[in-house]
């Protein structure tokens, strides 16, 4: 019933425009009936083509640049890993870094920023080209990776196995640990780089019983592994992307946005997301979206 109705209304207000492009060419311009009919359907065809021109525009351009954050939990990532373990040593990292220039980027204090300006091309990938904000450059293939803490690389320390200078980690592996962002089968992998002999030995050590079973990704020529510590799903940045007609179905539309948002939330909870709530109930609403994780916060908006 509801489909007839809309053809009903559809059909009327085609037939009402066209009498009224009509009675304009007959008595407004004074042309004959034969004249007004040809005139008529020319500006109907004609109107119909710049309505299809336009909705292509509008699909093309359905894109919305975006800008991302991504910031670690660093207090309680770094002790669950067992690269801190004390309250003073926490404390003479962040003293290391308030020491550190405040225009000098490292991934402990400022984390991942990136703007995504176009979409990927028909054989291009997820998100598409992409400005990193940290390091001022452009990419068209999303693999951010830092050390957490840079430090001068003492190549000595490689056969004297010394450890880091702040991390529970060896020295002798250049800038390791590295704070990594990658695109991965089920979403972007967020994770940290370390070496994959000191990595062993944790497990070993049963000290951590949960980040024992984490995924890992070894390099073995590297003698490093890449442990994920979260995966964001593709479908949290995929309103960016949507090709939606907004202009002729607000209805259809919000459906289908309500419909996108519920699956979205269900791949977050699948994957240990949740949405932080309440963004918009200030005096003064925040314009970004921001997603949890039990180590990472992401926060993105459109631009």
């Amino acid at each position: 019933m509801a489909t007839v109705k809309a053809f009903a209304k559809t059909l009327l207000k085609n037939l009402t425009f066209l009498a009224g492009i009509y009675v304009c060419f007959r008595y407004l311009g004074d042309f004959t009936s034969r004249q007004s009919a040809v005139l008529t359907i020319t500006a109907w065809v004609g109107y119909r083509l710049f309505e299809k021109l336009k909705n292509l525009h509008t699909a093309a351009d359905a894109f919305s640049p975006f800008s991302a954050c991504i910031r670690p939990d660093w207090h309680k990532l770094l002790s669950d890993f067992k690269l801190i373990r004390t309250e003073d040593e926490w404390r003479k990292l962040c003293e290391a870094v308030n020491k550190m220039p405040g225009s000098e980027y490292t991934a402990l204090r400022h984390g991942f920023t990136f703007t995504v300006i176009k979409p990927p091309g028909e054989d291009g990938f997820l998100p598409g080209l992409t400005f990193w904000g940290n390091r001022k450059v452009f990419l068209t293939e999303v693999e951010f990776s830092e050390p957490v803490m840079p430090i001068e690389t003492d190549w000595s320390a490689i056969l004297e196995k010394k450890e880091h200078p702040f991390f529970h980690h060896p020295k002798g592996v250049g800038l390791l640990p590295t704070f990594c962002f990658k695109s991965g089968i089920e979403g972007y992998e967020i994770g940290l780089e370390v070496n994959d002999d000191w990595w062993e030995r944790l497990k070993e050590s049963k000290e951590i019983e949960g980040q024992a079973k984490i995924k890992e990704d070894r390099d073995h020529l590297c003698g490093t592994t890449r442990l994920v510590i979260a995966t964001l799903p593709y479908s949290e940045f995929g309103l960016y992307y949507q090709r939606i007609d907004y202009n002729n179905d607000y209805d259809r539309a919000r459906k289908f946005l309500q419909k996108f948002e519920r699956a979205r939330d269900m791949k977050l909870d699948e994957n240990g997301w949740k949405r932080r709530q309440g963004e918009f109930d200030s005096e003064v609403p925040d314009p970004w979206s921001h997603v949890e994780h039990k180590y990472v916060t992401v926060s993105h908006r459109s631009i």
